[in-house]
């Protein structure tokens, strides 16, 4: 089918600004985002010593409100939003029936009848039909308009809160906010996907090109792209959707369990019970190689000279300066210290299975 322009990737509001400052572009889920500006690995490091933005525009955004709304979120979402106190966010998942995973998400409260629901770029138009299905009396409505922006780093907090009436350092790890941001009226989360101390800024259209602008003049702050951010997630053992997370794969097999509560009265609880209650026969695991050398997502993992799985996720690591990785593999043979072989189209690179994350140094839970 030729391209049409209904195909074509659409800009965030910040498109200008990445091409000023050289940044590489290319098409992510329908968005046209940088992918790196200098160097993957001088960004990655930067955001692992100083204060890195992440244009994260791209991602859903929904209001969910109503007095119904806690309660029916409860049974559309993992997350328990009946319990979830004002003013804090909690990670969970969109499952189907059989606990195969829509999309995982982050639901904020920012009232006693209000959320912010936000999800990732391609599945966000599903994620919206499936919600409307699940909601009866809550609203739901795209906050379209609006851009975010990612302030990652150890030096976040000194960079952002000169910018923000909210008192960021009383903001916990999740905690989320209205409040005035550069003037205008937005939203902050203390959150992210690096690992680091860290904000999600969600602003209106036209007012974060004027926010990034004022954000780079410290000299601390730079811009990173997406080629960073997926070396920092994947060095914190994050998943990526489409990666570790999919309709195939439930929230237990990816070694993410400890987000669900089986006996709750959400949709796919009933499949999760069934898989808590058997024996696994796969999981994700983490693995690492003392070579630099990378592998990459599909290269297949070998045991005893049989192929037993394959990575979902692989990249060099800038923080421990080795290869390391994630891939479903059978229970047996993930557990910890077990050694495997990664078959790539230019070597067979040994590899360990290891805890997670790889990298332990993160300042993401930092306290004031």
């Amino acid at each position: 089918m030729p391209e049409s322009e209904s195909s074509s990737p659409r800009a965030t509001p910040l498109q200008e600004k990445h091409v000023a400052a050289g940044g590489r572009m290319v098409d992510f889920a329908g968005w046209l985002l940088p992918i790196q500006y200098e160097s993957m690995l001088g960004e990655h490091r930067h955001c692992r010593e100083a204060t890195s933005l992440f244009d994260t525009s791209h991602m859903g955004q929904f209001l969910i409100a109503g007095p119904t709304a806690a309660e029916e979120l409860s049974r559309a979402l993992t997350q328990n939003a009946e319990i979830l106190p004002v003013g804090r966010g909690k990670y969970g998942f969109l499952l189907n029936d059989a606990g195969g995973v829509i999309d995982d998400t982050i639901l904020f409260r920012l009232g006693r009848d209000e959320f912010l629901f936000v999800v990732n770029a391609g599945p966000a138009d599903g994620d919206a039909d499936v919600m409307r299905q699940r909601l009866s009396k809550a609203k739901l409505t795209i906050q379209g308009g609006w851009g975010k922006l990612d302030v990652q780093g150890p030096t976040s907090r000194a960079a952002l809160a000169p910018l923000v009436e909210a008192d960021l350092g009383a903001l916990p790890y999740f905690g989320c906010c209205r409040t005035r941001i550069h003037g205008r009226r937005g939203i902050v989360a203390r959150s992210g996907y690096t690992g680091e101390l860290g904000y999600e800024v969600f602003l209106p259209a036209e007012d974060l090109p004027a926010l990034w602008d004022e954000l780079v003049k410290n000299p601390d702050v730079k811009p990173a792209g997406l080629g960073a951010r997926d070396s920092l997630r994947l060095e914190m053992a994050y998943p990526l959707y489409g990666h570790e997370l999919s309709l195939q794969i439930n929230p237990i097999e990816a070694d993410l369990g400890r987000y669900v509560d089986p006996f709750g009265p959400y949709v796919g609880a009933e499949a999760l019970r069934k898989v808590a209650q058997a024996c696994l026969t796969r999981k994700l695991a983490a693995l690492k190689s003392s070579q630099r050398r990378p592998f990459r997502t599909h290269d297949k993992i070998v045991a005893e000279g049989k192929e037993i799985g394959e990575i979902s996720s692989g990249a060099f690591s800038p923080s421990l300066e080795a290869a390391v990785g994630m891939g479903f593999l059978p229970a047996g043979f993930a557990d910890i210290s077990t050694e495997l072989i990664v078959k790539t189209a230019r070597a067979e690179i040994p590899v360990t299975v290891v805890e997670k994350p790889f990298y332990k140094n993160g300042t993401c839970r930092k306290k004031q």
